[in-house]
């Protein structure tokens, strides 16, 4: 949490990160970056899984973290997109249609609750419900379609051995990585505002009231 004290007027208030506060054009070259990042990263690593002819990644990290810095529709397009066009890439047509809309709703539920967090440079638990919520419809979509195209048992196995793991691994990341970058891009681009505050001294402790209006 950022605490500035505006002496001229006597007023203390918070900062938060507010993505529709940004920029527009330097909101556009974010999603552009976090898509290309998003492709990049699910390509670096990838382990073929044969029964399913899909593949290990860790792209999901980069799905949570588009969501958390993009808010719901960039969170969407960086998320479906980059990680569709990493399907496409390396082989894996079959995939793509439902990462892309898969992706794209894991990474719109991480930024919609997202965007409800009043903190910088920390997880608050509305991040943490969204990677949760956003792994969930992840693990859900994929099982879904695998079970219809390759029956339960390979569903399952997938959901266990590379889905699962996937999730768990991205969201990690993205809880440690995602405030550390949302608080510098809100100093570099301007993606937020100051929000007025009351602030409570008692035992010793600093106690911040949101003015809410």
């Amino acid at each position: 949490m950022s605490l500035t004290d505006e002496r001229n007027g006597g007023k203390d208030r918070l900062e938060i990160w507010n993505v529709r506060e940004m920029d527009p054009t330097v909101y556009k070259v974010l999603v552009a970056i976090f898509t290309a990042l998003t492709t990049a990263v699910t390509m670096i690593i990838n382990i073929p899984f044969p029964t399913s002819t899909g593949y290990l990644n860790f792209g999901d990290s980069l799905v949570m973290i588009s969501g958390l810095l993009l808010g719901p529709m960039g969170g969407f397009f960086a998320g479906g997109v980059g990680s569709a066009m990493a399907d496409v890439a390396l082989g894996y047509l079959h995939f793509a249609p439902v990462t892309l809309v898969v992706k794209g709703i894991e990474g719109l539920l991480v930024g919609l609750l997202a965007t409800r967090s009043r903190e910088l440079s920390i997880i608050t638990p509305w991040d943490i419900l969204g990677i949760i919520l956003g792994a969930l419809a992840m693990l859900a979509g994929y099982y879904s379609f695998e079970y219809v195209l390759f029956g339960a048992a390979v569903a399952l196995e997938e959901l266990l051995f590379v889905n699962w793991i996937q999730v768990t691994v991205g969201g990690i990341i993205a809880s440690v990585v995602g405030p550390i970058v949302r608080k510098i891009l809100r100093d570099f681009t301007g993606g937020g505002e100051q929000e007025p505050v009351e602030i409570e001294h008692v035992a010793g402790q600093s106690v911040v009231h949101l003015k809410r209006t």
